[in-house]
């Protein structure tokens, strides 16, 4: 009698943590819909080519970085991992597997956000020029925050953080799609999904609207696949809410995409 009272209280105990799981997801969408609905994420923009390129005209403290400043900031951001800070070098150290990487595993590490710093107000007008770009490296899972001069077009300051996981830009999401359509087992479901509400094939994450979220593995303790999912956290790891244009939600609730690995899990069943 013991052993069964033991037996029932475990159950019911990953019982109640799986519903907690379900309601957390749950709470996600809602809030995804209430934000917005589907609206597509901000980007902060791709590496410059090598071709040279006009200086960023710098805005007044007070305004936002303009779309022009977000791409150069991001580009001095990312040459910076490399000396001299071409893309031919960073493809070169790439290929030997040294370098920063992005979500697509290329060179470079993946550009999430661009700001304008907090300026003091004895700090000097000099300081206007500035802006803190945040970087997603894929090759040591590291969260980089580096502060650039858009003028001197150099890197004032570099700082490094593991497990600190931001929001992904829609860049990352649509690499999370691509791992997904290349599961044996989960892409041919997505693509049955969207053949089916829309009689065309799906053959590009762009075709989808998407938001996404990232994904801790602590959230999953006591769920059914938990180990799955044991390293999200320190990977870089998503979950996305997926609609078809003009149609219906495509299920991908229980579905973790780790993008430092390159594989997704199906959680909760």
């Amino acid at each position: 009698m013991t052993d069964n009272a033991t037996d029932k209280g475990a159950a019911d105990t990953r019982r109640r943590r799986h519903r907690r799981w379900r309601v957390s997801a749950a709470l996600a969408l809602t809030a995804v819909l209430a934000g917005g609905g589907i609206a597509a994420l901000r980007t902060a923009g791709s590496p410059a080519s090598d071709a040279s390129e006009p200086a960023a005209v710098v805005t007044s403290h007070s305004g936002r970085l303009t779309s022009e400043e977000s791409r150069e900031a991001s580009r001095i951001a990312i040459d910076a991992a490399t000396k001299p800070g071409t893309a031919k070098d960073r493809q070169k150290a790439t290929e030997k597997g040294d370098g920063e990487r992005n979500a697509a595993g290329g060179s470079g590490a993946e550009p999430l956000d661009t700001r304008r710093p907090p300026r003091a107000e004895s700090a000097s007008s000099d300081t206007d020029s500035r802006a803190e770009v945040q970087l997603y490296d894929y090759a040591s899972d590291t969260l980089i925050t580096r502060v650039v001069d858009l003028r001197s077009k150099k890197v004032l300051d570099s700082v490094r953080r593991h497990g600190v996981q931001p929001p992904p830009t829609l860049a990352e999401a649509r690499e999370a799609v691509k791992v997904i359509l290349a599961d044996r087992r989960l892409g041919p479901g997505m693509r049955e999904s969207y053949a089916s509400q829309t009689g065309k094939r799906l053959t590009s994450p762009a075709q989808l609207r998407l938001q996404s979220m990232s994904f801790l593995g602590s959230r999953a303790e006591g769920v059914d696949g938990a180990r799955k999912v044991s390293r999200c956290g320190e990977h870089r790891c998503v979950q996305l809410f997926v609609r078809v244009p003009g149609g219906k939600w495509i299920d991908t609730s229980r579905i973790v995409i780790d993008l430092s690995a390159r594989r997704a899990a199906v959680i909760g069943l």
